[in-house]
């Protein structure tokens, strides 16, 4: 019998890793700035950051239910 993936699982994780990467990508273009290695750092920062909007849309779309309790009470 196979294990179905868990999506909510895989959204939280990619969450989890961009928002480790962004900042440590931010920092790498700050320190880098102006050097030829900086543009591919801030080219993967932009990546970072797409990535997390889109899986916070997931995120806040898979746990709809918590997030309407959160914001309006209730059931």
């Amino acid at each position: 019998m196979e294990k179905k993936l868990n999506k909510r699982g895989v959204v939280s994780l990619v969450l989890l890793g961009t928002l480790i990467m962004m900042p440590v990508s931010a920092v790498i273009v700050h320190i880098t700035h102006g050097a030829a290695i900086s543009h591919t750092w801030l080219h993967l920062h932009v990546i970072f950051a797409f990535i997390f909007i889109i899986a916070s849309i997931y995120h806040i779309a898979y746990n709809r239910r918590a997030v309407k309790k959160y914001l309006f009470g209730g059931k």
